[in-house]
This record gives C-alpha cells, sequence and structure tokens, in this order.
C-alpha cells in the first residue's frame, strides 16, 4: 500500500517539473526577435505564448492544490476552486474545474 504523502508529492513534483518546463518556454518566446521574423511567425509566437499563458494557470491552481494536500500551503477561498473559462483566441473557450484541496472535500 502507497503513502498518501508519497502520491501527493510526487503529483506536487510533476506540476512543479511541468511549470519549470513552460515558464523556460515562455523567456525562449518572449526573446524572440521579431524584426527578423515573418508575420506568420509573429503571430504563432504570439498565439503560442497565449497558449502557453492559458497552461501556466492551469498548471499552477492544479500545483497549489497539490501543495495543499501536501501540508505546504494553505486553502484559498472556494471561490478560487470554481471552473474557470479561458479564451485562448477569438474562437477557441475552454473551462477548467481546478481541483480541490482534499480539505475542501465537495464544497462549493
Amino acid at each position: 500500500m502507497k503513502d498518501q504523502r508519497i502520491e501527493d508529492l510526487t503529483r506536487l513534483q510533476g506540476y512543479i517539473r511541468s511549470l519549470i518546463s513552460m515558464r523556460k518556454r515562455v523567456v525562449k518566446l518572449s526573446g524572440a526577435e521579431y524584426l527578423q521574423m515573418t508575420q506568420r511567425a509573429i503571430q504563432k509566437n504570439g498565439a503560442d505564448l497565449t497558449w502557453l499563458g492559458m497552461d501556466i494557470d492551469k498548471a499552477e491552481r492544479e500545483a497549489h492544490a497539490a501543495a495543499v494536500d501536501c501540508g505546504l500551503a494553505d486553502p484559498r477561498s472556494a471561490d478560487r476552486y470554481q471552473p474557470v473559462d479561458y479564451h485562448p483566441s477569438s474562437f477557441h473557450h475552454y473551462r477548467h474545474v481546478p481541483s480541490k484541496p482534499r480539505c475542501m472535500g465537495d464544497e462549493t
């Protein structure tokens, strides 16, 4: 039988690794030299940054819930765990339902 704390720490570790990778990618994309890029490449770079921002926000919310489960952070107010709507482009819409820490149960 696995220890729940080890599972929680492993889950948190996965989110942290993902966040580090995404933040490095943001730095790389943000440092792009637009003068040497085509208009299409500039648009793609901007779109990539927008989508990456959405992914980072989702990962941060999940990492926080994992940190609370590990006992490393305090829970936020219940409204912070409500569904979040993302509009990364004019025709895309995504709804993310953040994980709630176990201590919050099924509160809404």
